[in-house]
């Protein structure tokens, strides 16, 4: 509900504001380099010549220039240390005209008026549309408001496109290119977005001390900061000049406090000739310094000066002299709180010259992007309201019965939480083509609620050798109940499975028979997957495609899923310890795995590393001897060059290693499959433990995973893996009761999940666990005694088969406290399984029907209180 509030928020202030902003960030960028320009086309007026004697002191100056202006009072003078640069002078206007002064360019060598500016009238025409577009304070208004939006446009911005694993630098950053349609817009206005976001932040919080009175006096307020030195800085950027002299943004100065139009001229004022060389003293040497020369007269002398080396090009101290030299005051910069410096350098932050010449490039380029964001605002807008309008053409042409509008019913039933996963994918397609939907688990579901769907789409697992996913244990009883009328349902289904079990997607086919008989109509053919078969997923979207009239964007619904498809990443083996070396069974080991440098750690208990292994160097070698290739040969493999030793390192080897060439026999080569590890270790542990049994195959040689993460590795080595979420083994969400049960290194995840437990002050935990020997293969023995002489365990019990006479196993010891295991089911307690599929689990699963009743663990699977992971 919140996100679509601020989606809603963020679209309206786009298509209202952006315009306005486009416009606004076109002309400052226009102003960026509005100095240098104007130099370049004024030689002789911005510039002057450099004259041997030096130029005029203040003193000697002011006299001249009264003599070429003398109907108009002075009210202060602006000399330079640089030799090539003019001097200004403020000339007050007439009563009644709109400014009260102007500023003219003086020649510092002889106090002439320097002639007008080319360009002069274009700057002061863009600065105008800049501030006001040009028309007065109407103008100033809707600017001020566009700032107000840009500011809610980045925030917004930033909360729609958080995601998940907000720690990956690459989901912020990366852009794309090769993506096409909405995909690609969405790219290019969110990435490019977050790349600029500081900066239009803070040119919209710097932009508003000039909109909005409140706004400013706050900013003072909060920073301390006197309001002459508020009015003084809102005037640097309000002076009016006359066509003939107006000067760059980057140098238009104060008011002069206490300066009024039509004033008199330099009566009363102090011995500026006997103060200056004070000055010069006080101040160590000036960049620019400014006379503030007031009509009414002072008894003091106040100069604003740029000083050597400044922080920036404003960062101004003042000096105060009396008419007898003495210092008054004199307010450094250098001296300033921090948040009285920020509001001194308000308009260099704006345009970027806070940070040097970096800062003005920067933000000149952030500005001129500004029109592209409007534009790709707008397509992304009108991309979604042409859609909005297919759909509901698309409804009023079906009738109100049968349209589209109608949401879609995406049901899944998962067990490690890929078809959860796809369901989540599939829907969010959907609904980026303009397609209403609702996902639900089908344990939530009933015959009755699919009758009433009208479209329904199912992507459904087959767990183990042709059972339901746990949580759809209850819904699959009913299956063969009493018949339900489905005749208006029609319907699409995805079964995933594995083909290593003859029941390949055996749920599925029933789930699909059953619908069949019952009347539903499908939409189209049941649609088989194993593992991530990529033409199996591309049938699954072509057929979806049927039901967006609008066009259905499934790469861009990926960034919008629930569930976020995982990227491979590199990770590296700093560690790898045999835990059993005097075991009877096969070696196991406990494995030790960092990210690349930078990545974040992070997954929860019960989530799942997925690796992708290689093959041993030997094997590649072996099959290579036999092929007479070289491992050196250039192939392309995947769009892109490599050597044929490293694409088959990473591929299933042939039995038949005859082929005509390397590239003929990279074509053919099909990838290894990733293989998937319960993660034993937390976050907050600094690595991701894992617990590995090596595999032998018939012929004694290594499993490929196995091996790969217990031999073939090196320590230091690399390897490419991603955490994969598994929701059906999350933790509960509250403290309630935890039974956990497992076997071998089904403990891997278990621990992980008493550690979470244990850490977060949960202490009702009880572990059965089995494996062979106690003396050879209690893994983490110290951890978990220690865990129970502190009381994180409430109750420890242990199944070691080969440490007596009669072979003991979890599910024998489960059954031995039938009692206790009833009671702390009756007080909520969530029962987690991990570890064989075959022998343990089916064996602790009957138990527990045995004890708690058939009905009772089917209620608890859909509850998400009986939960396995088993292999």
């Amino acid at each position: 509900m919140l996100k679509a509030v601020w989606f809603q928020l963020h679209w309206l202030l786009g298509i209202t504001a952006g315009i306005v902003l486009a416009v606004v960030g076109v002309t400052g960028a226009m102003l960026s380099f509005e100095g240098d320009i104007l130099d370049a086309l004024n030689p002789g007026i911005r510039t002057v010549e450099a004259q041997p004697a030096g130029p005029l002191a203040p003193a000697a100056l002011l006299p001249k220039i009264r003599a070429a202006a003398p109907d108009r009072p002075i009210l202060g003078l602006t000399v330079s240390s640089d030799p090539e640069k003019p001097a200004l002078v403020w000339l007050a206007l007439p009563p009644g005209a709109e400014a009260t002064l102007e500023v003219r360019y003086v020649n510092p060598y002889d106090g002439t008026l320097l002639g007008d500016l080319r360009g002069g009238d274009f700057f002061q025409t863009v600065m105008a549309i800049h501030r006001w577009l040009a028309v007065g304070e109407p103008g100033r208004q809707v600017v001020g408001a566009s700032a107000l939006a840009l500011v809610a446009l980045t925030l917004s911005g930033l909360y729609l496109r958080w995601p998940r694993r907000w720690t990956d630098w690459r989901k912020w950053l990366r852009l794309d290119l090769s993506r096409r349609g909405r995909t690609l817009l969405w790219d290019l206005h969110s990435v490019i977005g977050t790349w600029l976001l500081p900066f239009y932040l803070l040119a919209a919080l710097t932009g508003l001390y000039w909109s909005y009175d409140w706004y400013r006096g706050a900013l003072h307020d909060l920073t301390g900061t006197p309001r002459a030195q508020a009015e003084s800085s809102v005037a640097e950027s309000t002076v009016s000049e006359s066509p003939a002299s107006e000067s760059s943004a980057s140098e238009r100065p104060a008011d002069p406090p206490g300066t009024k139009p039509g004033a008199g001229g330099a009566a009363g004022l102090p011995d500026i000739e006997r103060l200056w060389p004070v000055f010069l003293k006080e101040s160590g040497g000036f960049t620019t310094a400014s006379l503030f020369l007031p009509p009414g007269g002072t008894d003091t002398l106040t100069v604003a000066y740029v000083p050597l080396n400044p922080a920036h090009g404003r960062a101004e101290n003042t000096l105060v002299l009396d008419r007898a030299g003495a210092v008054r005051t004199h307010t450094r910069y250098a001296d300033l709180p921090f948040g009285q410096k920020i509001i001194a350098s308000m308009f260099e932050l704006h345009s970027g010259s806070y940070f040097g010449i970096v800062g003005i490039v920067l933000v000149m380029l952030a500005s001129l992007l500004m029109p592209p964001f409007a534009v790709t605002g707008w397509m992304l807008y009108l991309d979604r309201r042409r859609k909005k309008q297919a759909v509901l053409a698309a409804a009023r042409a079906l009738g109100p019965e049968t349209g589209v509008a109608d949401a879609v019913l995406v049901a899944f039933a998962s067990q490690s939480g890929t078809a959860e996963r796809l369901a989540w994918r599939s829907a969010a397609a959907l609904r980026s083509g303009g397609v209403p939907v609702r996902v639900a688990s089908l344990a939530t579901l009933s015959p009755q609620d699919l009758a009433q769907a009208g479209r329904a789409l199912f992507v459904v697992s087959t767990f183990g050798e042709g059972e339901p996913p746990d949580s759809a244990r209850a819904f699959a009883r009913k299956l063969s109940a009493a018949p339900v009328d489905l005749g208006g349902l029609r319907f699409g289904l995805l079964a995933l499975g594995d083909r290593a079990y003859a029941d390949f997607c055996d749920f599925g086919h029933r789930l699909d028979r059953w619908l069949r008989s019952n009347g539903a109509q499908p939409l189209f053919p049941v649609i088989e997957m194993d593992g991530e078969d990529g033409k199996a997923l591309s049938r699954w979207q072509g057929d979806l495609g049927q039901l967006a009239p609008a066009g259905l964007d499934w790469e861009g619904a990926e960034g919008e899923q629930r569930i976020p498809e995982p990227a491979f990443a590199p990770w590296t083996l700093v560690q790898r310890a045999c835990l059993n070396p005097q075991g009877a069974g096969l070696p196991t080991y406990q494995v030790a795995l960092v990210p690349g440098e930078g990545a974040a750690l992070h997954w929860q208990a019960g989530d799942i590393v997925e690796i992708r292994p290689r093959q041993s160097a030997e094997a590649v070698e072996r099959f290579l001897a036999r092929a007479g290739l070289s491992a050196e040969a250039s192939v392309m493999h995947d769009g892109r060059a490599d050597t044929l030793g490293a694409v088959l390192a990473r591929s299933a080897l042939p039995e038949d290693a005859a082929a005509d060439d390397a590239q003929a026999l990279t074509d053919g080569l099909t990838p290894l499959p990733q293989r998937a590890y319960s993660i034993a270790s937390l976050p907050a542990d600094g690595r991701l433990e894992l617990l590995v049994r090596q595999s032998r195959a018939a012929d004694g040689s290594l499993g490929i995973g196995s091996g790969f993460l217990t031999v073939h590795l090196v320590e230091g080595g690399t390897l490419e893996a991603r955490i994969r979420p598994n929701p059906a083994f999350a933790p509960p969400e509250d403290g309630r009761p935890m039974i956990l049960i497992g076997n071998g290194t089904g403990l891997a995840a278990l621990r992980a999940h008493l550690k979470a437990r244990i850490g977060a002050g949960h202490g009702r935990n009880w572990l059965i666990f089995g494996e062979r020997s106690a003396a050879s293969d209690f893994y983490f023995r110290d951890e978990i005694t220690s865990w129970r002489e502190a009381g994180a365990l409430s109750r420890l019990d242990l199944a070691f088969s080969r440490d007596q006479n009669s072979r003991v196993y979890v599910q024998d010891r489960l059954k031995a406290a039938a009692g206790e295991l009833a009671a702390w089911v009756r007080e909520g307690a969530a029962i987690y399984v991990c570890g064989s599929l075959q022998g343990m689990a089916p064996a602790v699963d009957a138990v527990l029907g045995e004890v708690l009743g058939a009905q009772t663990l089917e209620a608890m699977a859909a509850e998400r209180r009986y939960c396995r992971d088993v292999y």
